[in-house]
């Protein structure tokens, strides 16, 4: 059987080996240097000088400080402040001149001063420490090294001034030759060289990731990697060498602040990496609080200076906080069978280990060695592989999941063709059916004056009308609600005769296909509610219409129950029928518009498959609910859940059926109607001829007719109509109600417009119109308005 591996996991095989191979040198190299290093730490004693800052003439010319051996401290002397003096001998017992170099101290510390007395008492000075400028120091080391010469039989007392801001303070004091310091420090270049370049190449990489996926998580890690090597590169001295070579605030801060700021990103991309805001909001939330915390840390460090000591074992505290974090969401992932990666797991194991052994011996609880000091970097070089390996199985997953939705795109897209070719096939069915039979019957009564059975056919034009206007109101309401104009027009209505008005209509319905149609209604329903009468009847009417087209025998059945709490009805509606049913596959998606049934079952049914699209959106408009499943039996139930303030008011209006009773005394009634379409015209006429025979009724074909008609005679009230050319009923209106027209400016105006959107509506009643009535036009409604606008008009003429 053969394995054949991927050109980029050879690659990162490569990488991985190399580095291996150069840990195993370091490692080999340091023992080597062992026998080329001579530790002075058993011949130098110490001094504890606190926060007493010493000169150097006060400390030599002092017998009394108590110096006590270095040996018996320990090489990690952790966080402080104080100021330190070290004190020791060398001499060359040889003929020979000796030169040697001495480390000392961390890189990062303040101040190590040395000071070495020749037999004559000459003092001769070296500076070194990141307080000062890169330039001044005696070696211009990134170290704190100084150079010691020593003659023929020569013997130096040497003395080292040593202070740090807080930060952790080391005092290997290792003596180099010239040869083996050199050695030294080519293989410290080649190692730093090394782990550098590969932190660099992964945030630049990555950051390209971003910009190309706009994947935060890129990102994020780019930005973790660039600061975690800034931070490296701060604590090994290089920061201070090329970057701020005059010293300064931002040198002093630098381990601190790029410590911070990867630590944050770390984090980030921990939580976007494994999507906790998902997969653990807990810890999504625990994440912002260290986030938070880290925020505060960084600006004490900028703002309060009192504080920065603090700031140095607080930064190790975080970092510990950010790795139980990231050690938790893992575990949590894994005990929640969450899908993590197993390179992000070892990356992080890798980072975990290294950073535990640098802080354990920041805080002092493990021997300071090559490895402890250089923990972090075997860490960081090892966790940057495993989470690159991560990286790149983010991406080829990112591509996977793009490819999938580019697929579900386009079969989207073709769905949706398909879906709007039998949308515009079905539409045309249904309008082009009752416009068929309307123009069928109205030309065999043209045909036939005396036409038997007249009442049967007017019926069949009504109904037939009816039904196109529903189809025509369902397209209205589908585009005012893909528009998102939709709103709730809450007022009090009578709830019991508006349910009753719905149920009766679709019980004639049901029985002409020869269903049982029942209904119960509690006793516990409010007389009068208060919201959205229209809304709640399309409801309504959109589910029993369902309900009574998808069933062909047995029923449909209509319970209604009602809950009051806190002045408040929540009225519920199960309406079940022994229809077909809904299958499983059409069940998710019954509420999106353009999926009826009849689209690719050759208009079983009829209808548009706009219904319960509607019906979802108008129920989640009033924070209801509405929920379909398929009965044990046979059929559908139908719940629907709706709440409504309750009205108290006993005084009942329906509108609808009130009959005109004007005073006859009024005599003849001046009307004034402002319409541009012929058939509306004659409708009006009609209207009037039949219901109100003492009326004067005056046309004007468009606004600027009306103004001209207005000048020379006065109306009792206006209808007026809105879409008309010339000038419109919004302009006309206007001109009325400012007083500009020759006219009474308070003359009562009702609106005929088949434009019923909240819009217009809002906009009518702004312009100062008394009323609207939407088209076709209900007789008893517009005569029930102009009663109750104009009949007090009336009256105060004659008062």
């Amino acid at each position: 059987m053969r394995f054949i591996i991927p050109p980029t996991s050879i690659a990162w095989l490569n990488a991985l080996l190399l580095l291996f191979s150069f840990v195993s040198n370091a490692q080999f190299n340091e023992s080597d240097l062992g026998s080329d290093a001579i530790s002075l730490r058993s011949k130098t004693s110490v001094f504890l000088a606190g926060q007493e800052d010493y000169s150097f003439e006060e400390i030599r010319n002092n017998p009394n400080l108590n110096f006590v051996p270095l040996s018996s401290l320990k090489e990690n002397l952790g966080f402080t402040n104080d100021h330190y003096w070290m004190s020791f001998t060398l001499e060359n017992p040889t003929d020979k001149y000796s030169q040697y170099y001495l480390e000392t101290a961390r890189p990062i510390t303040d101040i190590v001063n040395l000071y070495l007395i020749d037999a004559t008492g000459e003092v001769q000075k070296q500076y070194s420490g990141d307080k000062i400028p890169f330039a001044e120091k005696t070696i211009q080391h990134r170290k704190s090294i100084f150079d010691i010469a020593l003659e023929p039989n020569q013997k130096l007392q040497a003395y080292i001034h040593l202070k740090s801001d807080g930060e952790v303070v080391m005092l290997p004091m290792n003596l180099y030759s010239e040869n083996s310091f050199f050695r030294l420090t080519y293989k410290e270049q080649v190692f730093y060289g090394f782990f550098y370049g590969i932190l660099i190449l992964a945030s630049i990489i990555y950051l390209f990731f971003f910009f190309a996926l706009k994947d935060r998580a890129f990102i994020y890690y780019a930005l973790y990697v660039l600061f975690i090597a800034l931070m490296q590169f701060s604590l090994d001295g290089f920061f201070h060498q090329y970057f701020t070579p005059q010293g300064g605030w931002l040198s002093d801060r630098a381990v601190l602040l790029t410590a911070f700021i990867s630590l944050f990103f770390f984090g980030k991309y921990g939580d976007i990496f494994l999507n906790l805001k998902k997969n653990s909001p807990v810890l999504h939330v625990a994440n912002k609080a260290i986030s938070a915390g880290i925020i505060i840390g960084t600006l004490i460090l900028a703002a309060v200076p009192s504080l920065f000591k603090s700031c140095y074992p607080y930064a190790n505290a975080i970092g510990i906080l950010v790795l139980i974090h990231m050690i938790s969401a893992i575990v949590t992932l894994k005990v929640k069978k969450e899908k993590v990666d197993i390179y992000f797991i070892i990356g992080v194991t890798f980072l975990i280990s290294g950073f535990v052994v640098f802080i354990l011996n920041n805080f002092n609880t493990i021997e300071n060695s090559f490895f402890t000091s250089n923990g972090t970097k075997f860490g960081i070089g090892l966790e940057i592989i495993f989470l690159s390996i991560s990286m790149s199985n983010r991406i080829r997953n990112l591509r996977m999941e793009n490819e999938h939705n580019q697929l579900l795109a386009l079969q989207r897209a073709e769905d949706m063709n398909e879906i709007k070719s039998s949308f515009l096939s079905n539409i045309s069915h249904e309008l082009r059916t009752p416009l068929n039979l309307i123009m069928g019957v109205a030309t065999s009564l043209q045909e036939n004056k005396e036409e038997e059975n007249l009442e049967e056919k007017c019926k069949m034009i009504l109904g037939s009308s009816k039904n196109l206007l529903g189809y025509i109101e369902d397209i209205l309401d589908f585009t005012v609600i893909e528009k998102g104009d939709q709103e709730l027009k809450e007022i009090p209505f009578d709830l019991k005769s508006t349910l009753n008005r719905v149920l009766n209509t679709q019980e004639r319905k049901a029985i002409s296909k020869d269903l049982a149609f029942a209904s119960t209604i509690s006793d516990k329903l409010p007389a009068r509610i208060v919201g959205d009468k229209g809304k709640l009847v399309q409801i309504l009417n959109h589910i029993l219409d369902n309900a009574i087209k998808f069933t062909n025998q047995g029923g449909v059945y209509t319970q209604i129950d009602c809950k009051k709490i806190n002045g408040k009805a929540t009225i519920s509606f199960t309406i079940s029928d022994t229809g077909i049913g809904i299958s499983k596959e059409k069940m998710s998606t019954i509420f999106e518009s353009f999926t009826k049934k009849s689209f690719r079952d050759k208009r079983e049914f009829s209808g548009l498959g706009l219904g319960l699209y509607i019906v979802k959106t108008y129920v989640d408009l009033q924070n209801g609910d509405v929920q379909f499943r398929n009965n044990h039996q046979q059929g559908t139930i139908c719940e629907l859940n709706l709440s409504f303030e309750i009205d108290e008011d006993i005084a009942l209006v329906n509108e609808a059926q009130i009959i005109p009773s004007f005073d006859k005394k009024l005599g003849t009634t001046n009307v004034l109607l402002v319409e541009d379409n012929k058939m509306n015209q004659t409708v009006v006429k009609l209207l009037f001829k039949k219901n109100w025979g003492d009326v004067n009724l005056i046309i004007a074909n468009h606004g600027k007719e009306a103004l001209e008609i207005l000048k020379t005679k006065s109306f009792d009230f206006i209808l007026m109509d809105l879409q008309m050319p010339e000038m419109d009923g919004f302009e006309t209106t206007s001109i009325i109600r400012s007083g500009n027209a020759q006219c009474p400016s308070d003359i009562p105006i009702i609106v005929l417009t088949a434009d019923n959107t909240s819009a217009t509506r809002k906009k009518i009643f702004e312009l100062g119109a008394n009323d609207l009535v939407t088209k076709p036009v209900n007789g008893p409604l517009l005569f029930s308005k102009i009663n109750k606008h104009c009949f007090a008009k009336h009256s105060e003429k004659v008062a």
